[in-house]
């Protein structure tokens, strides 16, 4: 079963910006924010809807690891997969170019970074990151400085940053599709304030705790005391961390 994929403000920014991408001289944009904020979701998102192949980054993943999971993604397969992928020179037509999608970006070196960079320049790729600001500190030396100019001047303005949601948007994406309407606005405020006032990550685990509080006690309602019980778990488990 595919996940579900909220039309937040984000998701919506997310993609008109791989479409912006797309269509790009330089072919490559970002997406950054803060844990929670629904960066994933925006990456599902635009696959989904402009069907790019998404791709999770792994701590340590290599330039080859890499190169061959985006060969697949493109048909390649056999030997000789990697070479044929970084000499493939398709027309330069924007119409036939392939959007790659790629998730916790911050967990890749410079080296793989590059070679995204070099496959959005000459392979008719568009190329889209996504993950914290923290791949920024893979280019603090010196020799790789100029590695960054370069993949930030091809970025440009093509970025967006996700946030948390507003009240409004809360209630619209998580509460309601949830517990139904309501007509508390305590309950709803009491209820973004608890996932730290619209972390859409923590918004989701107080969804299902309050659910499963109310199944255990065979509520049908979300009432003010399970909400409280609810927040209380996400409160223990912050003091924890």
């Amino acid at each position: 079963m595919s996940m579900e994929i909220r039309q937040t403000k984000s998701v919506k920014e997310a993609v008109k910006l791989a479409e912006q991408i797309m269509s790009a001289e330089n072919p490559v944009g970002e997406i950054t924010g803060p844990s929670g904020t629904g960066k994933s979701q925006c990456g599902r998102a635009v696959a989904q809807h402009l069907g790019a192949t998404r791709i999770a980054a792994w701590d340590g993943m290599s330039k080859h690891q890499m190169a061959v999971e985006i060969a697949a993604s493109a048909g390649l397969e056999g030997a000789g997969v990697v070479d044929r992928l970084l000499r493939s020179r398709a027309e330069g037509d924007p119409a036939t170019r392939r959007l790659i999608v790629i998730d916790e970006a911050n967990k890749l070196s410079w080296r793989v970074l590059e070679l995204l960079r070099y496959l959005a320049d000459e392979c008719n790729t568009a190329v889209l990151l996504i993950g914290t600001e923290m791949y920024s500190r893979q280019f603090t030396q010196a020799r790789t400085r100029d590695l960054l100019l370069q993949l930030g001047s091809r970025i440009g303005a093509k970025r967006i940053a996700t946030r948390h949601l507003d009240r409004a948007e809360t209630y619209t994406h998580v509460f309601r599709p949830a517990f139904g309407e309501s007509a508390d606005k305590e309950l709803v405020t009491t209820f973004w304030a608890a996932c730290r006032k619209g972390n859409y990550r923590e918004a989701v685990e107080l969804t299902e705790e309050c659910r499963r509080i109310m199944e255990a006690n065979q509520m049908q309602t979300l009432t003010p005391a399970v909400l409280e019980l609810a927040g209380k778990w996400m409160a223990n488990r912050h003091a924890e961390v």
